[in-house]
């Protein structure tokens, strides 16, 4: 079975955008709960960055790929 990826564009609460954020699965799936608070993303420029799901103020799905 493939996973699909999900791209995103997240705001955070500093006002700083990532956009076309890719990652397997969506946000909500992957990251409910107290544990994961350090969540790794891929740019557009395939660099990973971590960001803190308590400062995301916005995730749009603009788009899935399987």
């Amino acid at each position: 079975m493939t996973k699909e990826i999900h791209i995103y564009d997240i705001t955070m609460s500093n006002g700083e955008q990532f956009k076309g954020i890719r990652m397997e699965g969506s946000i909500s799936s992957n990251y409910s709960g107290a544990v994961n608070d350090f969540i790794p993303v891929e740019t557009t420029e395939g660099q990973t960055v971590e960001l803190v799901k308590y400062q995301m103020v916005k995730a749009e799905l603009i788009g899935i790929e399987e």
